[in-house]
């Protein structure tokens, strides 16, 4: 069971990649007529990528099924390279296709459009490449307050656009549409994609569940707690380590679903708790949120839980820890009192290590430890105060910034620590 999640990731990738255009792909090997030969393969490049511009956009639908499998964070790195792909595939099906007339304008104007959308995302949407390109971070922060979080949101909402221009293209296309197989792939897989997008956006909008911010203080500098209660109607799915996507439908500028982790263990109390840093825009304006405001949210996403229910119940936690990151991690540590877990925890300065009473309060079990300072703990200090199965019998669950992340899941790597041991949420997105 060890391996479960990558080999999930490694199926998901290949169904996406080879299995969903397979159809589309062999019903126009069939169908093409001969006069078309030369332009064959661009044909074919076309029908793969607007395959995959449909798997993205189902992917950004958020499907609960799959963040169970895979986790959200690759959903949207497979959302992101799908996208990068289908765009590339697309300028080669416009160099070796020719048409005319509004065949070519529906064409260039998808192109055009997925060219700028890309562009803008790279550096408003794609945490994952500005967080490992100094100089796109840096961009990206120079301009964060022109182009507020809502409004990158509804920039990003054009690729359906892009997409229906696409489908009036192939659809204008007469030797295309001659080829009843693939038309009936066609339609099926753009009317299954349509139907998943506003199923999800009617749930969000009339399914979400509602609830009312009850406290909302700072635990530290820059970084809120925020209670919410969720109506009594609401019946949340909620598992230790999750987060959830929240809104404020009352407030101009918060309107927009946002990803935020619990703090408490959902097993415990109705409530959500959840610690928010002041990064974005979205997040800054919070302080100003009075008690009592409406609350929109969906969830639970998150797979730590589902990480930890793969493993025997007998093995031991390793938690690496830093700063914000911390916060589902607390909710993990909640609700496994009986659980063998050793917790490093560091932070850039002392008044940015939260939380110090739910630890001093689990210092009192039995089967917990946890060693926490200012500043990166050495890979040897963790190895030592490791136990001494570690090897065979141990988890790693890392939460903190992308490159705090990174450099642990190198490390434990390089001393012998198998990829199936470590697990981590990344919220670059």
């Amino acid at each position: 069971m060890i391996k479960h999640h990558n080999y999930a990731l490694g199926l998901t990738w290949m169904f996406i990649l080879f299995v969903i255009p397979l159809p589309l792909i062999q019903t126009l090997a069939v169908g093409l007529p001969a006069d078309y030969a030369d332009e064959f393969q661009a044909i074919y490049f076309g029908a793969i990528a607007y395959s995959w511009m449909l798997v993205a956009i189902y992917l950004s639908t958020r499907p609960k099924w799959l963040d169970r499998l895979i986790g959200l964070p690759d959903m949207y790195v497979i959302h992101g390279i799908l996208s990068i792909a289908a765009i590339y595939l697309i300028y080669l099906h416009q160099s070796e296709t020719e048409s005319m007339g509004w065949i070519k304008t529906t064409g260039n104007w998808a192109y055009w459009l997925l060219l700028g959308i890309l562009a803008y995302s790279l550096i408003f949407m794609a945490g994952w490449l500005t967080s490992r390109v100094p100089f796109i971070g840096i961009i990206k922060k120079w301009l964060e307050p022109l182009f507020k979080h809502e409004y990158s949101i509804w920039i990003h909402r054009l690729t359906l656009v892009a997409t229906v221009l696409v489908f009036i293209h192939v659809i204008l296309i007469n030797y295309v549409v001659a080829i009843t197989p693939f038309m009936i792939w066609f339609y099926a897989y753009s009317s299954f994609v349509l139907v998943a997008y506003v199923w999800a956006k009617v749930t969000n909008t009339k399914g979400s569940f509602r609830g009312t911010l009850t406290k909302n203080i700072e635990i530290a500098d820059n970084i809120r707690e925020l209670t919410i209660r969720p109506n009594d109607d609401a019946k949340v799915t909620l598992l230790p380590g999750d987060y959830v996507f929240m809104s404020f439908p009352t407030i101009k500028g918060l309107r927009e679903l946002h990803p935020f982790s619990l703090v408490n263990s959902p097993t415990d109390s109705k409530n959500i708790v959840l610690a928010i840093r002041g990064d974005g825009d979205f997040t800054r304006s919070l302080d100003g949120v009075p008690d009592g405001t409406q609350v929109k949210f969906t969830g639970g996403y998150g797979r730590y839980d589902t990480f930890l229910s793969n493993q025997p119940q007998d093995t031991n936690i390793v938690i690496l820890a830093g700063g914000i990151g911390v916060v589902p991690l607390l909710s993990v540590v909640d609700a496994h009192p009986n659980r063998n877990i050793r917790m490093f925890y560091t932070a850039h300065r002392e008044a940015d290590l939260i939380y110090g009473d739910k630890f001093k309060n689990w210092q009192n079990r039995e089967h917990f430890q946890i060693a926490q300072q200012v500043g990166r703990f050495g890979i040897s200090e963790v190895l030592r105060s490791l136990p001494n199965d570690w090897q065979r019998n141990t988890l790693f669950l890392i939460g903190g910034p992308s490159k705090m992340m990174r450099h642990w899941k190198r490390e434990l790597r390089r001393h012998g620590v198998m990829a199936g041991q470590i697990y981590s949420e990344e919220f670059d997105w």
